[in-house]
């Protein structure tokens, strides 16, 4: 730390204070009334915040006020801070802690805030989680809380400088979220186009009549080795099933050869949140499916790979389907009936080959792309982070 810097307690420097205690309204019978919740990346959207009553008398104790940052005290957020900026008339919540500064002369509002975006800043939050029995992060840990202060001009000097290069990093992170978007929507085209520009010797065909298509099997899960592996919804992540996480069931052997599952079985989600997500089968030990799946199975390979018919189901037509089926049932979900009266356009099984051996390939590439993007997006996370930090030990050039 430079030698013009001092260390201060939070609680030397601030005012800080517990938010008032009063149920929400959306009519407008008060001040606004910003909670946790308003608060939403780093921005409040005034116009959706509620009303409160409030007695004059307490008004001023609660009053937002330009350059205050409150603090999300409990829940999922603890710790997080947002920066008051041209507040309407408005009070805070008591789930919310708000700090004062008690001299602009020496410390400005901006400054502060980027300390509150810190490594050293978290720290201490997660160290005061850790030794909270009731949980959550109070007025009195916070006041403790000590913060590098060079002069307000070096501050203000400091904030120009990490706001200009935050900027420059945001703008990296568009550019490369962009491009991300762009891979992913080019694959994703070129796959419509697959299915939707039809060639000589195409047909059309309903799943009903290519496949076979069943409910799974209706069983308690266990983790004890009692039968074959128990394949549920849940266990289908990412386009993947790790086989050793999966339970097992029991079952008879004469119902076995029914819910066995095979290579190239498709299975479905028929209801929940991933209602008409597939998982192409491959490699499978002896397992069973569960009863919130449906399993189609391909009656004659020689005629449609399970490849092929894989891919048609991560194309906007099948997708388009399975919204139309949702929205037309009483009972939500998706079922083996509405499965077998998708129609699939089919080429000769040659031309299903080429056409898999081509998009594998763009997949790949696709793929490449995506982790050069995702790596270069924690790049800049980590650039991010490490500027904030240098900033706040004293160590950014041009300071």
């Amino acid at each position: 730390m430079n030698k013009n810097w001092e260390m201060k307690r939070l609680g030397e420097i601030s005012k800080i204070n517990y938010g008032y205690t009063e149920k929400a309204s959306f009519k407008e019978i008060g001040p606004r009334f910003l909670r946790i919740t308003d608060i939403q990346e780093n921005n409040v959207d005034w116009e959706t915040v509620p009303f409160c009553k409030i007695e004059k008398n307490q008004l001023s104790k609660y009053l937002l006020n330009e350059g205050d940052i409150v603090f999300a005290r409990t829940g999922a957020t603890t710790g997080k801070s947002f920066l008051v900026k041209k507040p309407p008339l408005a009070v805070f919540a008591s789930y919310l802690i708000r700090l004062q500064i008690l001299d602009l002369n020496k410390l400005a509002p901006e400054f502060l805030f980027l300390f509150f975006q810190t490594k050293t800043y978290w720290d201490k939050i997660e160290t005061g989680l850790s030794g909270s029995a009731q949980g959550g992060f109070n007025a009195t840990k916070l006041a403790e809380i000590s913060i590098p202060l060079p002069p307000i001009s070096e501050q203000q000097h400091i904030v120009s400088i990490l706001d200009e290069t935050f900027a420059a990093i945001e703008k990296a992170k568009e550019n490369a979220e962009k491009n991300l978007q762009n891979s992913r929507e080019l694959f994703e085209s070129y796959l419509q186009s697959v299915f939707a520009n039809h060639g000589d010797g195409w047909e059309e065909k309903k799943l009903g009549y290519t496949s076979k298509i069943n409910y799974g099997y209706t069983e308690k899960a266990s983790f004890e080795e009692i039968g074959p592996r128990f394949l549920r919804i849940t266990d289908i992540q990412e386009n993947n099933v790790d086989w050793e996480t999966v339970p097992f069931c029991k079952i008879e052997k004469n119902k076995l050869s029914k819910y066995i599952l095979n290579e190239g079985d498709i299975v479905f989600a028929r209801t929940g949140a991933t209602t008409g997500k597939s998982f192409l089968v491959k490699k499978p030990p002896l397992a069973v499916f569960a009863s919130y799946l449906i399993r189609l199975q391909i009656l004659d390979l020689n005629k449609l790979a399970p490849e092929f018919l894989f891919l048609f189901f991560q194309t906007k037509t099948y997708w388009d389907k399975i919204e139309t089926g949702l929205s037309g049932s009483a009972q939500g979900g998706f079922n083996a009936t509405k499965l077998a009266e998708i129609s699939i356009p089919l080429p000769p099984i040659s031309k299903q080959t080429s056409i898999v051996a081509k998009l594998d390939a763009l997949s790949a590439e696709t793929k490449k792309l995506e982790e050069i993007y995702q790596q270069k997006l924690a790049a800049l996370d980590e650039l991010k982070k490490s500027v904030l930090q240098k900033a706040f030990n004293g160590e950014l050039a041009g300071a």
